[in-house]
């Protein structure tokens, strides 16, 4: 890691600690040159995973997508609430996705690993989400696909 401050790779962690529902690492560092301290965010890298779309084509895995479906399905709560839910469950996907071992996986599957965290997590976005994944449009759909993910 090279200091913010002065551009030396010569640094030294002096305090760690996991943060956001264990998905990342805090560290503060001490430059051995400068001696300032910073603190830096480490994140798992999920690159390396392909995810196959529906339409077929393949892209890299984007947190982002992860975070914004999630989010989005959390319209109408507080903002503190919200945010909060919306870390907790896309850092839990993350280390599903990761437990999984593969280096490829479909939409299909990240959005059946979101629904079931949903479900646990937070009732009315397990519904929103699965109503948006699923194409859902008449009312038979919704109790179709609701009873595969609550047996």
């Amino acid at each position: 890691m090279f200091c913010p401050f002065c551009g030396s790779p010569n640094t030294k962690v002096t305090n760690s600690r996991l943060t956001r529902a264990n998905t990342q690492v805090w560290r503060r560092r001490k430059c051995l040159k400068c001696h300032e301290a910073f603190t830096s965010h480490e994140l798992i890298d999920l690159s390396h995973l392909i995810v196959h779309k529906k339409s077929g084509r393949a892209q890299r895995f984007n947190r982002l997508k992860v975070y914004s479906g999630i989010y989005n399905a959390t319209i109408g709560f507080d903002m503190l609430g919200r945010v909060e839910l919306v870390q907790r469950v896309s850092g839990t996907v993350e280390r599903a996705i990761l437990r999984l071992r593969r280096k490829d996986i479909t939409s299909d599957e990240i959005a059946d690993i979101i629904l079931r965290e949903l479900k646990r997590a937070h009732a009315q976005t397990f519904l929103r989400f699965l109503a948006y994944t699923k194409a859902i449009k008449t009312d038979k759909d919704l109790v179709r696909e609701f009873n595969r993910y609550t047996k």
